[in-house]
């Protein structure tokens, strides 16, 4: 055999391989939003960063894949809070794929988490200003990841991730300003 043809063929073998590879893994086909969203997931586990530039938020789109079906598929997430200021609640609402099970969450100010078939909720003790881990992506004892359920999917099918930073309710907002009003109108009976 040649030189030529020895390359070619390795060639030809290695990108074989590869397309191989990343075919049996979820696939993260398009994100939207300003934040900025890396990718890690492998076969059988969703996992990315995401860093928050705003607020706004962040829809995550994937592509099952065959490997991925062997069971539940692990979820987790380190969350940046870039903007610095303080977030009293982190959603992570699923589409075309639900929630099998929880897992943890860890955040500097404290955090406790909820969760539906398709909406996990995280609330934070004192307002979060810096990370979260949503799950274990750094691979330390005691944490585990959040389990989606894949009964049902087939290699192809599509589900969508959306992170949110949810808007405090109007009303919440109008309370501090509702209650200043009516200490000043007191203070001016007085």
């Amino acid at each position: 055999m040649s030189m030529n043809k020895f390359v070619a063929a390795t060639a030809v073998a290695l990108s074989a391989l590869a397309f191989s590879h990343s075919a049996s893994a979820v696939v993260l086909t398009s994100s939207s939003g300003a934040n900025i969203v890396t990718d890690y997931s492998e076969a059988g586990v969703v996992s990315f960063d995401l860093d928050l530039v705003d607020f706004s938020t962040t829809t995550l789109n994937f592509v099952l894949e065959e490997a991925d079906l062997a069971g539940p598929l692990s979820f987790n997430a380190i969350i940046r809070n870039l903007v610095g200021l303080s977030m009293h609640q982190f959603n992570f609402g699923l589409q075309g794929i639900g929630y099998a099970a929880p897992g943890s969450v860890s955040s500097f100010s404290g955090a406790q988490a909820s969760y539906s078939s398709n909406y996990a909720v995280i609330k934070f003790a004192n307002g979060e200003t810096a990370d979260t881990l949503f799950g274990n992506p750094t691979m330390l004892d005691g944490r585990s990841d959040w389990l989606l359920d894949t009964t049902g999917l087939s290699a192809g099918d599509t589900f969508s991730i959306v992170a949110q930073v949810p808007e405090p309710s109007t009303v919440a907002l109008m309370l501090p300003l509702m209650a200043g009003l009516l200490l000043a109108r007191r203070r001016k009976r007085d």
